[in-house]
């Protein structure tokens, strides 16, 4: 208890040595946050759910799902066909089976995180449109797309200049070109690939960070969303809505997949404000949303059972394989119902599961909405904590695997090939790394590598996420803050810009 009169005594921390403060922001900046959290104490920030907050866990552990498939597909690719399916006489493994494979299945995730994109980025202005205040919805849309450019792009200017560094130094592939032929050559990737969004949704796969190809299609739909929001923001409810409908039916039939599902996340959005106060009195009393047993009807039953049936449909279609969906039992189905926009394109060839996971992954994100126990669990710190970092977790997986995979990883032992001192010889490789100590030979001898792999590998990309999340990731949304606030004309709008939505980049 404190007293009148009665002075604290000094805070050890404030009062440390100039040099002991310094090394403690280094140790805060280097070590991941949930330590620091716990050795620094009187510096941990203050969290809170929200009615929304379950869709950040599952944007987190859909971006941890997305370096799950990539580390697969590039480490341990006879993971990847369906059960039963592979191409030579080795026996599948069992994590092969679908629903299982969904663990190393990232590119359903990417549908996903744009579903989630086009719900938060409009929730504000609905909700304020629903409050019957124009002013705040177009005060929302001004400060999310004068954010947006700062949000996506920065991060990824950053990372991708880094890893030009690393290449050039020699820690990654080294460059083949000068210190000036390298610079230009990124400016070059970042200019028309990483920053180019007349593409639309097209995979330009880019220079230094070939994982990026997702950014400059989030923010071209980023900038429709935002026309379309502003276009029926005056309009009826029942007009808006039915409007959206026709819009991401018209987008199917146009074969456009991402535009389909950032509208059907508007559209969720809405539909989300609508059950608003039936929602925030059953979560602001649990906790977390979910209908308690003694007030569910037939009618919720049956709706559950629907929802369950949704997710358990949407996690079979996210095991679709890249090669040889039509001879996979269950997906040859989905594939030869396939609607013709999406059909078998020879510029696309995988257009149909595009197709199919647009749609399971709208289904899945109402239907974990929905269900009471998938909101606990996304809610659940460390989905919570997955989806703060999702967004670094996206751009540096890609190059802390390339950076550790060949020291942890290592290969198998192989014997020599050829002749001493003919051309085609080639001598003995000795076992090293993970691979040589488990092998590679049997199914399980695969499966068990790649776990033991990704048990190494996965906190090495964790922490530089997180590192990479406090050092870049935070500071730019920051500094867009600060920017926004010293371009705005306090004569025209003396009102703060609300903040940005949070989409696959946080």
């Amino acid at each position: 208890m404190v007293f009148p009169g009665h002075r604290l005594p000094p805070s050890p921390v404030l009062h440390q040595h100039p040099l002991r403060q310094s090394w403690a922001k280094v140790l805060r900046l280097l070590l991941p946050s949930f330590v620091t959290d716990h050795v620094f104490p009187e510096h941990r920030p203050a969290r809170r759910l929200h009615p929304t907050s379950y869709l950040d866990g599952l944007r987190g552990i859909a971006a941890i799902l997305v370096f799950f498939c990539h580390y697969t597909e590039n480490n341990f690719s006879a993971l990847t066909p369906s059960y039963g399916l592979n191409p030579d006489d080795r026996l599948p493994s069992l994590i092969q089976l679908p629903y299982l494979r969904i663990i190393f299945s990232g590119r359903p995730m990417v549908h996903i995180f744009f579903v989630i994109s086009g719900f938060a980025l409009s929730y504000k202005p609905l909700k304020a449109l629903h409050a019957r205040d124009l002013g705040k919805c177009y005060t929302a849309l001004a400060s999310s797309t004068f954010r947006r450019p700062f949000r996506l792009f920065g991060p990824c200017i950053v990372s991708t200049f880094l890893i030009m560094l690393l290449r050039q130094t020699g820690y990654l592939t080294p460059a083949l070109d000068t210190w000036t032929e390298e610079l230009w050559k990124w400016k070059g990737a970042v200019f028309h690939q990483i920053t180019w969004p007349w593409a639309w949704d097209r995979d330009l796969r880019p220079a230094y960070d070939i994982h990026l190809w997702t950014i400059p299609i989030e923010f071209a739909h980023s900038m429709l969303l935002f026309m379309v929001l502003l276009m029926l923001s005056r309009v009826r409810l029942r007009i808006r809505m039915g409007t959206v409908l026709a819009l991401m039916a018209y987008c199917l039939a146009c074969g456009k997949w991402a535009g389909f599902e950032f509208l059907a996340g508007m559209f969720l959005a809405e539909v989300h404000i609508l059950q608003a106060p039936t929602r925030t009195k059953a979560w602001e009393s649990t906790g977390s949303y979910h209908p308690r047993d003694h007030e569910e009807t037939t009618r919720q039953s049956v709706a559950k059972t629907l929802q369950i049936c949704i997710i358990l449909t949407g996690l079979f279609i996210g095991g679709w394989p890249n090669r040889d969906a039509d001879l996979t039992p269950g997906i040859r189905y989905f594939l030869a119902q396939t609607p013709t926009p999406f059909g078998r394109r020879l510029a696309d060839p995988l257009a149909p599961q595009k197709f199919w996971f647009g749609l399971s992954a709208v289904a899945m994100v109402w239907a974990v909405g929905e269900l009471g126990a998938l909101r606990r669990f996304f809610e659940a710190p460390l989905a919570q904590y997955c989806g703060r970092i999702s967004y670094a977790v996206y751009i540096c997986h890609g190059p802390v695997e390339d950076l550790l995979k060949a020291l942890l990883l290592g290969t198998a032992a192989a014997p020599a090939r050829g002749e001493p001192g003919a051309a085609n010889y080639k001598p003995p490789v000795p076992a090293a790394g993970v691979r040589g100590l488990f092998g590679v030979d049997t199914a399980l001898q695969i499966t068990v590598s790649w776990f033991v792999g990704l048990c190494l590998l996965g906190p090495a990309v964790v922490w530089a996420a997180d590192v990479f999340w406090r050092a870049v990731d935070t500071p730019v949304v920051g500094l867009a803050r600060r920017l926004e606030a010293a371009c705005l004309d306090e004569e025209e709008d003396g009102s703060p810009a609300g903040p940005q939505g949070y989409s696959l980049a946080g």
